[in-house]
């Protein structure tokens, strides 16, 4: 009686939202056009192979860099459909590294550019302000610009990159 009594006065619960809500709004698809199998370009020279898929409805992003030997890394992108958030976390097979593992949280975003910023503690044991801005550019491909700064206000570039869909020239 009482189990029945503290039913009918509890709140009805909304369904469950299934995975589109991971799909839903600009926010949520604001990865898409980065997903895709790349070969990553510093310059004129192949630095490595990026794969960017998405898993889960669309609720993470995984990405899978292979640099060659020594220089491996996975992000997971997580999207929270409460919040309309992307958050990041990068991983490589030296996370004692600065840098070698690291979280980043949406910071800027518009239709065919997205802006991941957190904080990275270096050698010394400072704490540095590190950025990644990825943007769709022309023919199918993507920039990509790590940044870090100290102060928030001043960056400099460490990572400055094209993606090309895997097989074809830069």
């Amino acid at each position: 009686m009482i189990f029945a009594l503290v039913l009918a006065i509890s709140p009805v619960a909304a369904p469950a939202v299934t995975g589109s809500a991971c799909r839903a709004t600009e926010v949520a698809r604001n990865l898409d056009f980065w997903i895709g199998d790349w070969d990553v370009y510093v310059g004129k020279d192949l630095a490595g192979r990026d794969t960017v898929e998405r898993v889960l409805g669309g609720c993470a992003v995984t990405e899978r860099w292979d640099g060659g030997p020594g220089d491996q890394g996975m992000s997971l992108f997580a999207y929270d459909a409460r919040k309309d958030l992307w958050t990041q976390t990068w991983v490589t097979n030296d996370s004692g590294l600065p840098g070698g593992i690291k979280f980043k949280v949406l910071r800027a975003h518009a239709p065919r550019t997205t802006t991941f910023q957190g904080e990275i503690e270096g050698k010394s044991g400072a704490v540095y302000y590190d950025r990644t801005i990825l943007t769709a550019i022309p023919s199918g491909r993507v920039h990509q610009e790590i940044q870090v700064s100290r102060d928030g206000v001043t960056w400099r570039t460490g990572f400055d990159a094209i993606y090309v869909p895997h097989g074809q020239k830069l």
